[in-house]
């Protein structure tokens, strides 16, 4: 989804759960809440108050400006290729570096011990980034309303997206 002036509010309502065999099936009735009216704040970070569609619960959610929400957008984006692009020079340095033969009493460090661990922080990490960037919304804190007004950040029996 494109980051624009406008955004929307995914809100997930468990249905049911059902257990059979070891199994557990969780039944979800998914919403999407959007209109032309929900508009992102122009600077500062903005409080919006909204109710589940399915049972009714009032919950808060901190809407992003689009000039922030842009910029986390980017830089998870950008972490997420750089890392993915540090695996053309520290995967075939890894193969190449492997593969060679090292002498049983040579006092130099292996290589390897700083190569391994770069590769695996660039194939975890780097789709991890890239992927969290694609679907960042600037929407965030998804809180609960209770009775007495106060917000709580568990939510039980609802996901967001």
């Amino acid at each position: 989804m494109p980051l624009d002036h406008r955004y929307a509010l995914t809100v997930g309502c468990r249905v049911s759960v059902e257990r059979s065999a070891g199994l557990t099936m969780v039944n979800w009735n998914v919403a999407t809440l959007a209109s032309p009216e929900m508009r992102r704040p122009p600077e500062k970070d903005t409080s919006v108050a909204f109710e589940c569609p399915r049972c009714g619960k009032p919950f808060v959610a901190t809407v992003e400006s689009e000039s922030k929400a842009r910029r986390k957008r980017g830089a998870y984006l950008t972490i997420g290729l750089l890392l993915l692009l540090s695996l053309l020079v520290t995967l075939p340095m890894a193969f190449h570096i492997g593969g060679q033969v090292r002498e049983e009493n040579d006092p130099s460090t292996n290589p390897m011990v700083v190569l391994v661990p770069l590769v695996a922080v660039g194939v975890i990490a780097g789709p991890t980034f890239f992927m969290a960037g694609r679907r960042y919304a600037g929407v965030k804190k998804y809180r609960l309303v209770l009775p007495n007004g106060k917000l709580t950040a568990l939510v039980q029996g609802h996901r967001f997206d």
